[in-house]
């Protein structure tokens, strides 16, 4: 147990290290057993640096853990990996979440339920599996409601909105991510209000809504310094705000933020953005050195899956 344990607490300083203005996403077991040294994170960078490096043997961790019939490790090891979930979604996690999803429900636990089925639903959303991520992602929210966790109630919405928006309910979806907003901004959770004010600006842009998704997006980016926000954040913003400008007819300053963005995905190893980024400029350019980085970036991405 010890070394599970051991497990458990570096995991979680590598998650709070990696998304520094969030909550810690557990806490810890009752019967908990401090090692005698964790390791410490400086920086963001560190942390996915260690995710990287250590993503099989924590699966090899839960694994254990599982077997051990020690449900409370195991779903919580899975979910110390929620920023490198994130940031590598198309890294086949399903199988890991899904061992994780069958541990928080024979620990009892209505929150780990609630932010396991959340993650494990966006993630086949994001495979294009959205008709079987709809029943996780619709039972997410309730679950998290029942628990008073009102933070996984917002990211729970926030990820039911992308299925709703596939499946042909865009009006719903966007009610969803301004009900996320709200619930965020109450318990002062900026990131979750950023990402849901991410996603709203989204479904209007989706729906053509130039003006508002422009001002979503800048509102969601001036919550507070730039630099606070993390990188997937920043670039997925200037995204929206980029196309919103081509919409709105200022080509210029829409390319310049389009380029800005992709060059920050670049730089930061944020594969999917850079492809997001770029295939927006593709459409609007013919630039050979365009669909050069395009070209670098989708191999990159589709390399991992």
């Amino acid at each position: 147990v010890r070394g599970l344990d051991h497990s458990v607490a570096t995991a979680l300083a590598a998650a709070d290290a990696a998304e520094p203005g969030d909550e810690s996403c557990f806490t810890l077991p009752t019967d908990f057993r401090p090692p005698q040294a964790t390791r410490e994170f400086t920086d963001r960078e560190q942390a996915m640096a260690w995710y990287a490096a250590e993503r099989d043997d924590l699966a090899l961790a839960a694994a254990a853990a599982r077997a051990a019939g020690l449900h409370g490790r195991t779903w919580r090891i899975v979910l110390a990996l929620w920023p490198q979930i994130v940031w590598r979604v198309r890294d086949d996690w399903t199988p890991l979440l899904r061992t994780a999803l069958e541990a928080a429900q024979a620990d009892g636990d209505a929150r780990a339920e609630s932010r396991v089925r959340a993650l494990l639903g966006w993630v086949l959303t994001e495979e294009g599996r959205t008709s079987e991520a709809l029943a996780h992602l619709e039972a997410a929210p309730v679950l998290a409601a029942r628990a008073g966790d009102r933070r996984g109630e917002a990211t729970a919405l926030i990820n039911l909105s992308l299925a709703q928006s596939e499946l042909g309910s865009p009006e719903e979806a966007a009610e969803g991510c301004a009900l996320a907003a709200e619930l965020a901004h109450s318990v002062g959770d900026r990131n979750t209000e950023r990402l849901a004010l991410y996603h709203l600006a989204r479904h209007r842009l989706d729906a053509r809504e130039w003006q508002p998704a422009f001002e979503t997006a800048v509102a969601a980016l001036d919550l507070d310094a730039p630099s606070e926000a993390s990188p997937a954040a920043r670039v997925l913003l200037r995204i929206v705000i980029g196309e919103a400008l081509l919409g709105m007819g200022d080509e210029a300053e829409g390319i310049r933020r389009l380029e800005a963005a992709a060059r920050e995905a670049e730089s930061s190893g944020y594969d999917d953005g850079a492809v997001r980024a770029l295939g927006a400029l593709l459409r609007v350019s013919a630039d050979t050195g365009l669909q050069a980085r395009y070209d670098t970036a989708m191999v990159r991405l589709m390399a991992r899956t």
